[in-house]
């Protein structure tokens, strides 16, 4: 696991099928993190809500989630999860590639629905909540993936893509082709502004120097990603260093001055006291506890 699932997926289980490119991931707010910040990957994703109520943000837009909510989400989009206050919340998240039901025929028709969801123009409604047709087949082919891999027979990586066209056949049934994408600017920013965060979290990253990034003045620029996240810019490069110190303090042995400043924190106190405030324990600890 590299650093970016760190950044997301800390304190989780994975479960990984060999040979196969889709994995899952069992989740609980706040017993595993307190949110999920925002973000993106090239892989398809679906969000299970399994217990509780919350909230899931996709390309800006957030919307109430409860028990049995799917929400797919598409390559490239940015989204973030986060529970309701006082609500355990438990949730299960899917990831594929869509290479993975890709073919090298070169008139494969089913090309056109994989290529439309990688290009977010296969438009649905979202998030799917129980009591509806679409709904029942979704939840019946994520239920249908979830028990081949539970049971890993002779042959289970055929019924995992079984139940993933299935998947793909109801998304693609209950298209809306009314529904508009939505706009783009922001959005594609922000995953700009992530990115330079991803490359340079270990250095010394202003609010300016934030803003400058995406061409936005400071005022503007923090009204912005306040509205979007729901938290300062600050709030959100401090947590992604704490995730990276989680990443550094399971995968190497440097010492708790070096994580620090590998992190970006330039005074240790300052780094053990936020370390401590946000995983209950400090770092020394926490590392004694990983490893025992």
């Amino acid at each position: 696991m590299n650093l970016n699932h760190y950044a997301q997926y800390r304190e989780t289980t994975p479960h990984r099928q060999p040979g196969l490119a889709y994995n899952t991931y069992l989740c609980t707010i706040p017993r595993d993190f307190d949110r999920v910040n925002l973000h993106w990957h090239e892989q398809m994703e679906l969000i299970y809500i399994k217990k509780g109520s919350g909230r899931v943000s996709v390309n800006l837009e957030s919307c109430p989630v409860e028990a049995g909510c799917v929400v797919p989400v598409l390559p490239g989009e940015l989204h973030a999860i986060e529970g309701d206050p006082g609500v355990t919340m438990e949730y299960e998240i899917i990831i594929f590639s869509l290479s993975l039901l890709d073919s090298a025929e070169p008139d494969d028709w089913c090309r056109g629905v994989i290529n439309a969801l990688r290009e977010g123009t296969l438009r649905f409604e979202r998030p799917i909540r129980p009591g509806t047709g679409f709904h029942r087949e979704v939840s019946a082919a994520l239920d249908g993936a979830d028990a081949a891999c539970a049971e890993r027979g002779q042959g289970f990586a055929l019924l995992v893509k079984s139940c993933l066209f299935r998947l793909l056949y109801a998304l693609y049934s209950h298209r809306d082709a009314g529904r508009a994408a939505p706009a783009g600017g922001d959005a594609e920013k922000l995953k700009g502004l992530m990115r330079y965060v991803q490359s340079h979290y270990g250095e010394p990253i202003t609010v300016a120097d934030a803003a400058a990034v995406i061409g936005y003045s400071p005022s503007h620029f923090m009204r912005v990603f306040r509205r979007v996240t729901g938290r300062t810019f600050v709030d959100y490069l401090t947590d992604y260093r704490l995730s990276a110190a989680i990443y550094y303090l399971k995968e190497t042995d440097e010492d708790i001055g070096a994580v620090a400043a590998s992190c970006g924190f330039d005074n240790v106190s300052y780094f053990i006291r936020r370390f401590g405030k946000k995983y209950g324990v400090p770092p020394g600890r926490y590392r004694r506890a990983d490893g025992a």
